[in-house]
């Protein structure tokens, strides 16, 4: 078959997902140099896929303000944000058009494209019987895979011979400069320690408790180890202004930014400590190294695939699950702050090395 020319990818949130999507995309970059090649993409992880090399453009899908204007009634407003959407998804014609996403939306943006061939997973991956609509259909080995790999089996569909790389992203000078200005006001220095201990709102079951968090950081400031800033996103700023008065003195707050400045920040620090979110995925992009606490979800699938990473979790028999209203959260309860604080110490001895 022909080379393609225009090549569209559909993965549209969230990020986490998103990133561990862009060794797939770097490889088909590779292997089709000449081709042009679009992301579909929705939210805020759009504004850092637009500032790729790999990436000609970013089809940014307007979901946010589609629901707002339709629930408050602007029908023809509605309307309108709707229509010039799609005249930007069918501008070009598509050799290709990858849905790794693989939900009904997904599919349903897929259609309303103009593409000759389309290919997603098979029944081993895909939601919603979306495999039905695929002209190609992509199964694995096995279902327990990292989503990095399981993305990769498209690559290699295509033509990539090579294996997984690691999740890479260039950060923009813009967003340099605003966060140098950030730790230079702040007088941060170096090491610096980067805390998350958020997850997105449907994700709180993920959440080491916010109490040893703050055990944490009093042990990171008793040992005169450096520098740690909270790291917080939309709606977490009161929590963390909560966890920072918890850990005392001497801790900062990190200052509002975007995910391109967010990248920024996290490649500026040391050392980053955060649960199963985006953000953890994004620290390992910035290839430091990340210390991930993981808990009911599956860490063979959804680990920082970095060799930076160091993983802690308890191999309890019901985990990984999805009970979000589990009681005892025993998997992420018998995780101690002292095997945190020895793992930090291990990456820091490593460093110094």
């Amino acid at each position: 078959m022909a080379e393609p020319h225009n090549i569209l990818v559909i993965r549209l949130s969230s990020l986490g997902d998103v990133l561990m999507c862009v060794p797939a995309v770097r490889a088909l970059r590779r292997q089709f140099p000449n081709a042009h090649i679009s992301w579909l993409a929705e939210g805020s992880v759009a504004g850092i896929l637009a500032r790729q090399d790999f990436i000609d453009d970013v089809i940014y899908f307007p979901r946010g303000a589609l629901s707002r204007h339709f629930k408050t009634g602007h029908f023809a407003t509605t309307a309108y944000i709707l229509k010039d959407f799609l005249k930007t998804l069918r501008q070009r014609k598509y050799d290709l058009i990858i849905d790794l996403h693989g939900i009904a939306k997904s599919v349903a943006l897929m259609m309303l494209a103009r593409g000759r061939r389309t290919i997603g997973f098979g029944t081993m991956f895909a939601k919603d019987m979306t495999h039905l609509f695929y002209r190609e259909r992509i199964n694995g080995i096995q279902k327990r895979v990292h989503k990095v790999e399981r993305n990769m089996l498209v690559a290699n569909f295509l033509g990539c011979r090579e294996a997984a790389a690691e999740l890479q992203l260039n950060a923009h000078d813009e967003a340099k400069r605003y966060i140098t200005d950030f730790f230079q006001s702040h007088n941060i220095r170096q090491p610096v320690f980067a805390v998350n201990p958020f997850a997105s709102k449907d994700s709180a079951f993920k959440r080491w408790p916010l109490e040893r968090y703050a055990d944490l950081i009093r042990k990171i400031k008793e040992g005169s180890m450096g520098s740690v800033i909270i790291v917080w996103g939309p709606g977490e700023r009161e929590e963390a202004h909560r966890l920072t008065a918890m850990a005392g003195e001497g801790v900062e707050l990190a200052c509002q930014t975007d995910i391109a400045q967010l990248y920024a920040l996290l490649a500026q620090c040391s050392v980053y400590i955060g649960g199963d979110t985006g953000t953890t995925h994004l620290a390992s992009a910035a290839q430091i190294p990340v210390i991930s606490l993981f808990g009911p979800t599956d860490f063979v699938v959804n680990r920082p695939y970095s060799r930076k990473s160091v993983i802690i979790r308890k191999d309890v028999p019901c985990s990984p699950c999805k009970n979000k209203n589990c009681k005892t959260r025993e998997c992420l309860m018998n995780i101690s702050v002292d095997e945190v604080f020895e793992a930090i110490n291990k990456i820091n001895f490593e460093n110094e090395a």
